[in-house]
Parts: C-alpha cells; structure tokens; sequence
C-alpha cells in the first residue's frame, strides 16, 4: 500500500481549503479496497479543528497561536520537523499546500536521496499571492485546483506535464434552497470573510446594491470587520436592507429562500463558495477575477461579470430584482457543475499523482 502525505501549515479552521481537505478525505473513506494509505500533517495546529473530524489519519504538531513568534518557530524548527515526519512514516507521495513547506520536503529528498514524490497543491491565484520560481520550479508535480492556476504555474517554466488540474471536490447535497416569491423582496446573500476592501472587497458589492431600484435585501454571513461594512453602508443610505447573520457553521441549511449569491472579490484560486451555493440550488453572480470563477459559473448556474466592472454588475443586480432572470429551476443549477462533484474525486486525485 503506497503512502500519501499531505503536509499543512497552521489554518483557522473556516477557509476553503479546509473544506477541500475535508470533502477529499470523506470520498476517500468510502472507498472499500484502498491502495493508498492518506495522512494529514498538521504543523502549527489550528484555530477551529471541526473541519478534521472526517480526518482519521492525522497528525497535529502544535506551535503557538501567536502569529510573529510561530513564523520564527517555523524558520528555526520546521527542517527538523519535516524530516522527522518524512524519516518515521517513509511516505510515497509529498503534497503541501505551503511553498515553503514542499520546497524543503524536495530539499530534504534530495540531502537524505530518498524517492518519494513531491508535489504542490495551491490553492491561491499565483497572480495575487506569488510564488518564487525556485521554490516551484524543481517540484516533481502540481495539482492546479483551476484552469487559471494551470496556466500561471506554466507561465513560470513549468512543463504542462507536471502540471494536473484537478479542481476542488464539492458535496452533493440534498438541500434544496428555493427562490423568493415575486411579491417578495429580491434576496442576495453574501457568504465568507467580511472585509470592506481587500481580497473580499465587498465595498464594490454595496456600491452596486445601492443604485438598484426595487424592493432588494443583503443577507451577510460570515465574520470579520463588520463595523467597517456597517458603517460604509449606513453611508451610502442602504444600512436598513443588509442584514448581518454572523458566522454559522452550516449556513446553507440556514437559509429558506435565496435569489443570488454575490461576489466580487479581486483574487481567489478555486473559490468554493460559489460551488457550496450552486450545490443547494442557488445561482450566483461573480467578478470574474483572474482565477476560478469562469470554470464554475456557466448559463445554468448565474453571470458571470467582467472583472471590476461595477456596471455591469448593477445591470444583473436589477434583472434579478425586475425578476427579468431568476433561475427557478434547482436541479439544473445543482447539475451545472457535475464535474466538480466529489463522488469519483478521490480517483481523480490518485491519478493525477501517479500521471
């Protein structure tokens, strides 16, 4: 039996990654006769570790909570650590989601000449979060979780050989949310971090709801800097429409009814949130920011908007509250990213290692 090692540095417990991490080890689980054995490394723990309870395999190596001293515990202690993990289960496969941490698992391969594979999975655009060449560069592989991501990893000089997109898995799910009466106010919902500007960038979001006309509301879930979204909505007169939900752990079953999802963030890699609501029937409407969402939103599904083009993000905001478009058929939508679903995920993802 061939062992897999995915090595992880220190996450909060609530971000897209750990959802992907936790959908593959599920698909992995149901599989009877395995030929690979899957272990998750933790080194630096996390904030919230309800994301690892699908995790059997899986080793946690705490480091403090404190963000500038566990950067020089990494520095100082993280060669050690790896080769320790790497020396005691003599994996076949090495794969990280952190630069740094696979780089070293490549240089410790090469110091000790053991043969084990080493491979990067990223899960941000290369565009925004960049990457050194030498740390990718001498990789034996990569898996690319959108065509955008495919594309910048090559651009670097990497051959399209060693570079496998395979996406990230999402859970078919028996929730159905349904969308709003036409006497009803048009409901948008807005779900992940919340941050005026940033990667998030939810002040373009609430510059386009405030020039629609009609009977709208914004429901936000999520946590962060809620004053600042507050305050910045109270400015523009439309405070008494956006309603904040707070973080909810499952905040798809929390919702009754639901016109459209809306982003507009100024990066993501593979952005699952967008998955997550076209899953349970919801359509969305995104930027179309360097890498993600042109592989998931398709005329099934919702519109996807030229990247920072807030006019044209108000035109579809007012379709969806005049009900010009409205999407009412759900098992379309949900069926409009099959290819995303995680019920072959697993073999997807093997075959892409042993490629």
């Amino acid at each position: 039996m061939k062992k897999i090692q995915l090595f992880i540095p220190y996450m909060t417990g609530f971000g897209g990654t750990e959802t992907v991490i936790s959908n593959l080890y599920s698909e992995y689980k149901k599989i009877e006769q395995r030929d690979y054995q899957l272990k998750v490394t933790s080194i630096g723990g996390y904030k919230n570790g309800n994301w690892l309870k699908k995790v059997d395999n899986k080793h946690i190596i705490w480091l403090t909570n404190i963000p500038k001293v566990r950067f020089l515990q990494y520095l100082l202690l993280l060669p050690f650590i790896l080769f320790n993990e790497v020396k005691k289960d003599k994996p076949d496969v090495v794969i990280s989601t952190e630069p740094f941490i696979w780089f070293l698992l490549y240089v410790i391969k090469k110091i000790t000449r053991s043969n084990y594979k080493v491979m990067s999975w990223y899960h941000f655009s290369l565009g925004i979060k960049k990457v050194r060449k030498f740390l990718i560069k001498p990789i034996d592989g990569h898996l690319a979780i959108s065509t955008g991501i495919s594309r910048q990893i090559i651009n670097l000089g990497i051959s399209p050989d060693k570079v496998k997109v395979i996406f990230n898995p999402i859970m078919r799910k028996e929730i159905t949310v349904k969308r709003t009466e036409n006497a009803q106010p048009c409901k948008f919902s807005y779900v992940g971090r919340i941050m005026l500007d940033g990667q998030k960038n939810m002040r373009s979001i609430l510059n386009c709801l405030s020039q629609i006309e009609g009977n709208w509301t914004l429901d936000v879930f999520g946590s962060g800097n809620n004053a600042e979204v507050k305050h910045y909505a109270e400015k523009l007169g439309i405070s008494n429409k956006v309603h904040f939900r707070g973080f909810q752990e499952d905040v798809w079953s929390n919702m009754d009814t639901m016109d459209c999802l809306l982003m507009t963030s100024k990066f993501e890699g593979l952005p699952m949130v967008l998955n997550e609501a076209i899953s349970v029937g919801i359509p969305v409407m995104s930027f179309n920011c360097s890498t993600g969402p042109s592989d998931i939103i398709n005329d099934k599904n919702g519109v996807l908007v030229p990247d920072k083009d807030e006019a044209s993000f108000v035109k579809g905001l007012q379709m969806f509250t005049n009900r010009e478009i409205c999407f009412q058929d759900t098992s379309e939508i949900k069926n409009s990213i099959s290819k995303f679903y995680s019920d072959n995920y697993f073999l997807t993802f093997i075959k892409a290692i042993q490629e």
